[in-house]
């Protein structure tokens, strides 16, 4: 495949519009269509703001070689950079972003059954 068209199968996959991408590259959507096409060189730039919107490494859309539908992890530890950027292909962000909220409103509702715990047990702790 071509870059253009791992670009669409990409889109098509997150169910994203091409008219959503142009307005992400501030560019019209017949300048889109040519990147998709073949028509029209696609820079580097180009190519970052589509991975990030999109959620795929770039090398996934100069050479896709992996099916739909799996997670991928990306960590970048650049100098700086105290966090860990995840990206994922395939997978509905709002279910992921849904998943951690339950996650963390579980964890909440943890800490004040462990305090109790830790009173009825005579256990000091400052936290």
């Amino acid at each position: 495949m071509k870059i253009g068209e791992n670009i669409r199968a990409f889109r098509e996959a997150e169910g994203k519009s091409a008219e959503m991408l142009a307005t992400a590259l501030n560019i019209s959507i017949e300048e889109y269509r040519n990147i998709e096409n073949e028509i029209t060189d696609i820079t580097v730039k180009q190519l970052k703001v589509i991975s990030n919107v999109l959620s795929v490494a770039i090398t996934d859309l100069i050479e896709m070689e992996e099916r739909f539908g799996q997670i991928k992890n990306y960590f970048y530890n650049h100098p700086g950079n105290s966090s860990t950027n995840i990206h994922t292909q395939g997978i509905d962000q709002e279910e992921i972003r849904k998943g951690y909220k339950e996650l963390y409103a579980e964890e909440l509702n943890r800490i004040p059954k462990l305090e109790k715990l830790l009173r009825e047990n005579n256990i000091t702790f400052n936290f």
